[in-house]
C-alpha cells in the first residue's frame, strides 16, 4: 500500500513541476504572443484550471460530512453486503468467501475494504480477511469474534488497526487523487508534445530560457515513453 501511495505521489510531483514551468513560460508575454500567432489560442481546460490555481481536495472516504449514500449506509444490504460493494466488485473476480468476511463487518467498513482491494488490484481471500481482521472493533458487526480469523493478540492488533487505518485513508486518498492527476498529466505532456513540435516556440523557448529548456522538453510525450 505504501508502494501505491508513493508513486500517486510521485504523479503529483511530476504535474506540480510542470505547471511551475507553465507558470514561468506564461509570465512572458512575448512568448504568449508567440503561441497565439502559432495557432495555440487555448490550452487543455483541465491545464488552464490547474494554472489558475484551482485545487481538487480529494474526498476523503467516510469524513465527517459525508453523505450516507456514499457511506453504503441507506441502501438496502444483500444478503448483509452492501449494495455499492456489490456494484463496486461487479466486474472483478470475486471468490464467495470475501462475502462471507465481508460480513463480518459494517457497511462502511464493508465499502472501505472494497476500495482498497480494487485501488490495490488485490481482490482475494487472504487480503480481505487480513483487513476484516484489522478493523476496529467499533466496526465489526455484533457479536462477531475475531479470534476466528487471526491468532493475533489484542495488543498488537490494536497497533495494526492504527497503522493500517491512517495508511488505508492514505491510499483511498491518493487513490482518487491519482484518476484525476492522471488526466491532468496526459494533457499537459501532450501540450508539451504539440509545444516540442512546434520550431518557432522551441527555438523561443531555447533562446529565452536555456537554464530550463531541457526540462521543458523531457514533459513532453516521447520523451517520458523513452524514459519508461
Amino acid at each position: 500500500m505504501r508502494d501505491f501511495v508513493t508513486q500517486a505521489a510521485k504523479s503529483e510531483q511530476s504535474l506540480d513541476r510542470i505547471v511551475a514551468a507553465l507558470h514561468l513560460m506564461m509570465r512572458d508575454k512575448q512568448f504568449c504572443a508567440t503561441l497565439v500567432s502559432e495557432g495555440f489560442r487555448t490550452m487543455p481546460s483541465l491545464l488552464a484550471h490547474r494554472l489558475r490555481g484551482a485545487t481538487r481536495e480529494p474526498q476523503m472516504f467516510c469524513s465527517p460530512g459525508k453523505p450516507a449514500s456514499e457511506t453504503g449506509e441507506n441502501r438496502k444490504a444483500v444478503n448483509g453486503i452492501c449494495p455499492d460493494v456489490l456494484d463496486l466488485l461487479r466486474d472483478a473476480p470475486v471468490k464467495t468467501k470475501i462475502f462471507g468476511l465481508l460480513q463480518k463487518v459494517l457497511p462502511a467498513r464493508q465499502l472501505e475494504i472494497a476500495r482498497l482491494m480494487v485501488a490495490m488490484d488485490r481482490v482475494r481471500i487472504t487480503y480481505a480477511r487480513l483487513l476484516v481482521a484489522l478493523t476496529p472493533q467499533a466496526l465489526l458487526v455484533e457479536g462477531f469474534n475475531l479470534s476466528t480469523i487471526t491468532t493475533q493478540a489484542e495488543d498488537q492488533r490494536g497497533a495494526m488497526v492504527l497503522d493500517v487505518g491512517a495508511l488505508s485513508l492514505a491510499v483511498l486518498s491518493a487513490a482518487e487523487r491519482h484518476g484525476q492527476v492522471g488526466l491532468e498529466l496526459v494533457a499537459a505532456n501532450r501540450f508539451f508534445d504539440r509545444l516540442m513540435d512546434n520550431s518557432r516556440v522551441v527555438r523561443y523557448l531555447a533562446r529565452t530560457f536555456p537554464g530550463h529548456f531541457e526540462e521543458f522538453h523531457s514533459f513532453s510525450m516521447p520523451c517520458l515513453e523513452q524514459g519508461r
